[in-house]
């Protein structure tokens, strides 16, 4: 008969016990290889920190001038304050009255590919935004052929990589910033944007007067209700001023509270805070080398005893 697996399965049992102190981490031993290995990781701390100033040296400067604005305060007439008691006529009319600047939109619009690629070819920036494949002397791009060349989504990505918008929600303010290699040319554009903006909305805003007029005085002369030509008398007498608002005033959207001015001093390389921290990993770096190389010798020397006793 054939014995039962089951009976002959034995178990053997093992004791677990403390950690050996071959296992355990030896912290002197550990702080004599560092120091037996001083010079490789001073070696490479100092290679590592030249490099950083190398390339705090080399690195390009950039600039950043700032702007404050404001969102200009719309004056509300007494026609405008008289349209809230006919709003539901004039709704009933198909006729929406207008709301007051929206700061969203305003920062909305700066930011916007449209004004960016008005404004970057209305002042001819694709020289300045990619100078370095621009032949000035014969104002050419020194690029292997016409489809390599610049296009406006590269010139309108380039100049919105050095553009920033940041609004306040508290206080309202807007700041507008450029940073850009050259500190003039920085805070040239950071005004010529705001008068730009300005200039933009100002007319979009003069010439929807103009159509809201014509519209108006259409309404208005084919209606004979008394309570609907009330509406349209002060609608219409409210476009004409904001038309007329519109035309001297140059702080259309934004009011400047703070222009731009040359910069001074340049936003980076931070060429202090570069070094540090290239020395700092440098130093990491090389503690980290010294015991890859100290397992390497480990795991070298195992093998061989392994490869003796076989």
């Amino acid at each position: 008969m054939s014995e039962d697996p089951k009976s002959s399965t034995k178990y053997v049992m093992v004791e677990s016990g403390p950690p050996s102190d071959e296992d355990e981490i030896d912290l002197l031993e550990l702080i004599r290889t560092l120091l037996q290995a001083w010079k490789t990781i001073v070696g490479i701390t100092i290679l590592c920190t030249g490099l950083a100033v190398a390339y705090a040296l080399y690195a390009p400067e950039v600039f950043k001038a700032e702007t404050l604005l404001a969102p200009a305060q719309e004056e509300k007439s007494g026609a405008s304050s008289a349209l809230s008691q006919f709003g539901g006529l004039a709704a009933m009319a198909g006729i929406s009255i207008p709301s007051d600047s929206n700061v969203e939109q305003v920062v909305a619009t700066l930011n916007s590919r449209k004004f960016l690629r008005t404004y970057i070819n209305q002042n001819k920036l694709f020289p300045i935004l990619f100078d370095e494949i621009w032949d000035a002397d014969n104002q050419t791009w020194m690029v292997p052929s016409a489809e390599d060349e610049p296009t406006e989504q590269k010139a309108i990505e380039s100049f919105k990589a050095c553009l920033s918008v940041d609004e306040d929600k508290k206080s309202g303010l807007i700041t507008l910033s450029i940073s850009w290699k050259d500190p003039q040319v920085a805070a040239q554009w950071a005004n010529d944007l705001v008068k730009q903006l300005n200039e933009q909305l100002r007319e979009q805003a003069i010439a929807d007067s103009k159509k809201r007029v014509g519209y108006l005085e259409q309404e208005l002369a084919k209606t004979t209700l008394q309570d609907m030509r009330a509406v349209l008398y002060n609608l219409l007498e409210s476009e004409k001023q904001k038309a007329m608002l519109a035309n001297v005033n140059e702080d259309f959207a934004l009011e400047v509270i703070d222009p731009a001015v040359v910069p001074e001093t340049r936003e980076k390389p931070k060429r202090k805070l570069i070094v540090a921290l290239g020395g700092v990993c440098g130093g990491f770096l090389g503690i980290f080398a010294v015991f890859f190389i100290q397992f390497l010798k480990k795991l070298k020397s195992t093998n061989s005893i392994v490869t003796n006793h076989s």
